[in-house]
């Protein structure tokens, strides 16, 4: 009858341990709780790549701008003030500027002009208006402009990389929490069997060999746990970084739903990828990007013609004019380059004939790279149902053998071991469903979504 009291004593604690332990964890300071939408928001609009990526794109802004300056007028006024470095001296021969009868020759004699080595100045000013040019400052413009939907491009892209990290380190943690938790279920079970064994002992009910069995399962399980720990500690350091806050940030995670109900079709997915994949629509863009650089290398045929008006003036320099101003037509053209851009333009077609050939194979990389996201996807839910059904036939089991060892109808031994073999399931529940919901989130970021 002893026995069987403590027997009913060790069942007691056994289903009284969750009440306690939830009215310990009431008692404890409230974490906030994280959940997963809040975490990949936080990490779009906080972490440090993202915000590099943007940076990145808003140079192109800046460029393109650039660029379109170079429509408008050019000004340049250039200044030059010193001391010459020798004298100027014209000598102008007689007769120099003509003979006429009553007057002879200008100038009758030789006439010699001195300037002397003193301070000078020579001031030079001009307007360019480009005309022809700018047929190829507007290539220069687009072929700009789709460099910066490139960067756009590698925005979405590293957005997406973020928000799919985010996920699986969300899920991993979710998964490793479980584990922990279960550790720590095992631990305080053994604990409490490890002293209603003593206490066997004493009563020399039980062999000193159940007794060690349990001792030597409880450092194990105590073992566990601090691995277990000290993974989850790192996993909230790295979700931290993630989401670029303090490392010691604390946070609780959010349980995770069963099984989502979309439904989802290869094809579909496919076909949205297709649509959304920033390498896809990168590749289209370059290829358009190869292009304005061929047409760019076809204008340099064209010669650069413009309205130009310049002035140049010289101070305190004898003989010299003082100001001189011009307006006019100013043309600069190359008629012979042997063979220079006739190379470059078929340069340039390689190049674009190169970019096609990229944006077919980044298409079908794709459709390789989501059907493979997808079966693995597909992995994950059966796998997900084969645990589940293997932690509901554990749990049963344990029902059964503790009813068993009420009863005195199985051993510690067993108990221990239908134990262990719960919690052990329960664990392989968790990783299936954390790895489910990782292949599923792939899967999304392989389909183009944040």
């Amino acid at each position: 009858m002893m026995k069987s009291k403590n027997l009913l004593l060790l069942l007691t604690m056994f289903a009284f341990a969750s009440p306690i332990r939830s009215l310990a964890q009431q008692a404890m300071p409230e974490v906030p709780l994280l959940t997963l939408d809040d975490a990949v928001s936080i990490a779009l609009s906080n972490n440090r790549l993202v915000k590099n990526s943007v940076l990145e794109a808003q140079k192109y802004d800046f460029q393109v701008s650039t660029i379109r300056s170079r429509r408008l007028p050019h000004f340049q006024f250039s200044a030059l003030g010193g001391e010459l470095l020798q004298p100027f001296d014209f000598t102008f021969a007689k007769g120099a500027f003509g003979t006429y009868p009553g007057t002879g020759p200008i100038p009758s004699t030789n006439a010699k002009v001195h300037t002397p080595a003193r301070l000078s100045a020579f001031m030079s000013g001009s307007i360019d208006v480009p005309l022809l040019q700018q047929y190829k400052i507007g290539l220069g413009i687009h072929a700009t402009e789709l460099g910066r939907d490139i960067a756009k491009e590698d925005v979405r892209a590293e957005r997406q990389k973020i928000a799919s990290d985010v996920r699986s380190a969300y899920f991993d943690l979710v998964a490793t929490q479980a584990a922990v938790d279960a550790a720590r279920e095992g631990v305080r079970t053994l604990e409490e069997a490890q002293r209603v064994t003593l206490r066997y002992i004493a009563e020399k009910t039980v062999l000193k060999g159940d007794a060690l069995e349990v001792d030597a399962r409880l450092t194990k399980a105590q073992y566990d746990l601090t691995v277990a720990e000290n993974g989850l500690a790192t996993q909230h350091e790295h979700l931290n970084q993630l989401l670029a806050r303090n490392l010691e940030t604390p946070f609780r995670v959010d349980f995770i739903p069963e099984e989502d109900t979309t439904t989802l079709s290869l094809e579909e997915a496919r076909r949205q990828a297709s649509q959304t994949r920033p390498e896809i629509r990168q590749a289209h863009l370059k290829e358009k990007q190869a292009d304005y650089d061929r047409r760019i290398a076809k204008a340099e045929y064209l010669p650069d013609l413009g309205i130009a008006v310049s002035y140049m003036g010289i101070q305190n320099v004898q003989v010299l004019p003082t100001n001189v101003g011009m307006a006019g037509f100013a043309l600069t053209w190359e008629p012979f380059d042997w063979g220079r851009r006739r190379n470059q333009v078929r340069e340039k077609s390689n190049t674009l004939a190169q970019a096609h050939n990229g944006a077919q194979e980044a298409e079908s990389q794709i459709e390789v790279e989501v059907g493979l996201k997808y079966r693995k996807w597909k992995e994950a839910t059966l796998l997900l149902k084969t645990t589940h059904t293997g932690h509901e036939a554990a749990a049963e089991e344990f029902r059964v053998t503790s009813n068993k060892y009420k009863e005195q109808a199985a051993i510690v031994r067993d108990l221990l071991q239908a134990q262990a073999q719960s919690s052990e399931t329960a664990f392989q529940y968790q990783q299936a469903l954390s790895s489910y919901w990782s292949s599923l989130a792939e899967l999304r970021r392989a389909m183009g979504e944040e």
